[in-house]
């Protein structure tokens, strides 16, 4: 029986090794195909660099001695041996399994073995440099020769960088992948399993740290926006490692993967337009050269096909919206949220995106860091993003003026700021937040920035946003301007819908109800002000915004308009009205929208045709606002709809600490006399919106 029982034992071990070893085979089988599917390197450019290699393992045009922050050179040497390793692996490549091509991998990999190179920022050194090696060893496996296992051994001894128990978010992520790597490589179950504690971590809900935040926006660098950057990194790694362990022991649990793809579905995909994202989910990305256009994201849906193919249809819409073979206009949305850990407003419809960034004492402004952003001071001050065909911001940043950022009220510089804050400071407002139905909503933000005040309010109907600013005051001798757009110019610009604009800049005092249009974006002022407006050249360089790029001219045709509040404004108020995805404005339309208050204490707007009420309550007090009587206890944020037997009331509290807020509603003809108490959400939702039906008396 003893001898029975040593056999039994002698075997599960044997199985179960045999089972791992099916497990690391099939894991390494799944990066294998992934990287012949994704690599966007030639074969040719490949068998190039392949004859550019000297006897010494190095390439002549990179510089090894660098310790660049950003775009650090040494780098692309294991860009360029995994690439000469994917020819090599390849049965579609010239050069399969050809001996002189495992020549020059062999000299190159052996190279980076001997040497310890080094960037003075961690990222390359813990994170990028890692992950090369980890996936070239990889591919190796499927060689006909392999890579010696001495020079195997100081490679992997190489890969022991970073400790992903000290990092958070897709940091924490990137750094858990050359683990997971390094695991396969040394077929190490107890590190396998490690690596992947630490990979599917960062798919979890955390409340202000860095990470995935309860209302599905993503922030890192503190509690910074970065729905893309960080956040798409996020979902490029994750989505990648679930796609290696599919079908396996490691494979994500529902739970997680319910999670995962709300954020990709409910977030990251519908602030995409035709390819281009939304420039206000980058931080200092935007300071890089096509950045905005996501069609290289086709890789996340891809994996998704493979991770849950029951949602094929979905994944195929997805892919359609990156590659671009559906139209600009092809979704059919009509969406509006906002996001209250990460200060930021989305409006999506079929015909228009228009998006919204703003800060408080909450939330990180735009962070400048490693040479990058070097302008982007004002990136966090109610900044708004209106796209209709997509593009219409793509890599322009190189030529903006910096102090008329689209949105913003800012000082008007006789030359742009550098942002000298490095890696995001907290912005020094409180109030900011905002109301939303699903559909409809407004959003406020009081600035404090730059010696320069303003309460700032955009209310988001159907057709509309209503942009509201008032209490603008600043002491500087610089003018203030507040700027509706800076984009790029796209046929010609017209005023009042007949007159083409002939000169390339002007100043005009419209009177009310005048209009300009421009690639399908009306603005409208329902008041007279003076604006100007400018349709012409504009140059600059990546160098100025970004260290590391190039300093070549960039220049091109720029659609700038903007409100001028001359130096010194004591309590300055501006209301226009953009009405995206049109050729021409409805004066009819704007008749229905009555804006009863713009003042330091309400910003009020009336949809009359969509019978709703939106309301800033920067003081508690009792207001008129149309037929409305409203008394607020509290500083508040909320929405009147008419529905059909009832009101519903949606309130939002912008400073995220009241428990309860108590608002009494009179309206004589629909018969509404009513207080209501309401418990305002609390922790990880306070900010979030809550709603009341009000019903009207008999």
């Amino acid at each position: 029986m003893k001898i029975i029982l040593i056999f039994l034992l002698s075997f599960g071990l044997v199985m179960a090794k045999a089972q791992d070893k099916q497990t690391f085979d099939r894991i390494k089988k799944h990066v294998y195909e992934d990287e012949l599917r994704s690599s966007a390197t030639h074969p040719d450019q490949a068998t190039s660099w392949g004859n550019q290699l000297t006897a010494a393992g190095t390439w002549p045009d990179i510089d090894y001695k660098s310790k660049s922050i950003s775009l650090w050179p040494p780098g692309e040497h294991l860009d360029r041996l995994k690439s000469l390793i994917v020819a090599y692996v390849s049965p579609n490549s010239k050069s399969y399994q050809q001996k002189s091509i495992y020549d020059k991998i062999l000299l190159a990999a052996q190279y980076w073995a001997n040497n310890r190179f080094e960037s003075t920022n961690w990222w390359h050194n813990e994170i990028a440099s890692p992950k090369a090696i980890g996936i070239c060893l990889i591919m190796m496996k499927f060689g006909r020769e392999k890579i010696p296992a001495t020079v195997e051994s100081q490679l992997v001894k190489l890969m022991e960088r970073g400790d992903p128990y000290k990092k958070t978010g897709a940091n924490k992520s990137d750094i858990a992948m050359h683990y997971f790597y390094r695991a396969l490589i040394l077929e190490d179950a107890g590190l396998l399993a490690a690596a992947m504690e630490q990979l599917l971590f960062p798919i979890q809900l955390v409340d202000g740290k860095e990470g995935l935040q309860y209302d599905f926006s993503y922030l890192q660098h503190g509690p910074q926006l970065y729905i893309a950057g960080y956040g798409e990194e996020f979902l490029k790694g994750i989505s990648k490692v679930m796609a290696y362990v599919r079908e396996t022991p490691y494979a994500v649990n529902k739970e997680k993967l319910d999670l995962f793809e709300k954020f990709l579905l409910e977030t990251y995909l519908p602030i995409i337009r035709s390819r281009y994202i939304d420039f206000n989910v980058h931080g200092r990305g935007v300071s890089r050269p096509n950045i905005l256009r996501k069609d290289q994201e086709v890789d996340i849906l891809q994996q998704m096909q493979l991770i849950d193919p029951a949602k094929n249809e979905v994944w195929k819409k997805g892919l359609a919206k990156l590659d671009s073979t559906q139209a600009f206009d092809a979704e059919e949305q009509s969406l509006h949220r906002h996001y209250w850990k990460g200060d930021y407003t989305t409006q999506l419809r079929k015909q228009y995106h228009f998006n919204l960034r703003l800060a408080s004492k909450r939330t990180n402004k735009s962070e400048s860091g490693n040479g990058e952003n070097m302008l982007g001071k004002n990136m966090s001050d109610g900044v708004t993003n209106i796209q209709v065909f997509g593009p219409e911001y793509y890599n322009i940043m190189p030529v903006w003026e910096w102090d008329k950022i689209p949105g913003t009220t800012t000082r008007d510089y006789q030359d742009d700021q550098e942002l000298k804050e490095q890696w995001g400071v907290l912005a020094a407002n409180s109030f900011s937040g905002g109301v939303s139905n699903g559909t409809i909503g407004a959003s406020a933000m009081s600035v404090q920035y730059d010696g320069l005040a303003a309460q700032k309010a955009w209310f988001f109907f159907d057709k509309e946003i209503v942009c509201l600013g008032s209490g603008i005051n600043c002491s500087a001798a610089e003018p203030v301007v507040t700027t509706l757009n800076q984009t790029w110019l796209n046929g010609p610009v017209l005023w009042n819908g007949k007159e083409k604009i002939s000169t390339d800049s002007l100043v005009r005092n419209v009177k009310q109800g005048e209009y300009v249009l421009h690639n399908q974006v009306g603005y409208y002022f329902p008041e007279a002000m003076k604006v100007a407006l400018t349709a012409k050249e504009q140059s600059g360089s990546w160098y100025r915004i970004n260290r590391s790029r190039s300093k070549d001219p960039v220049h091109g045709k720029v659609f700038k308009l903007w409100i001028e509040h001359a130096s010194r404004p004591v309590n300055g108020t501006y209301a226009y009205i953009v009405v995206p995805g049109v050729t021409k404005i409805d004066k009819k339309a704007m008749q229905q929208l009555k804006i009863w208050h713009n003042t330091p204490a309400l910003q009020a707007v009336e949809h009359q045709g969509m019978a709703t009420i939106q309301a800033v309550f920067h003081q508690s007090g009792t207001y008129q606002i149309g037929a409305w009587s409203i008394e607020v206890d509290k500083p508040v944020i909320l929405q009147i709809t008419k529905g059909d037997r009832a009101f519903k009331l949606d309130v939002a509290d912008p400073l995220q600490q009241e428990k309860a807020v108590r608002i009494h509603l009179i309206n004589i003809s629909a018969k509404v006399n009513q207080t209501v108490e309401i418990k305002l959400p609390q922790a990880e939702y306070a900010g979030s919106t809550i709603s009341e039906t009000i019903m009207a008396s008999n």
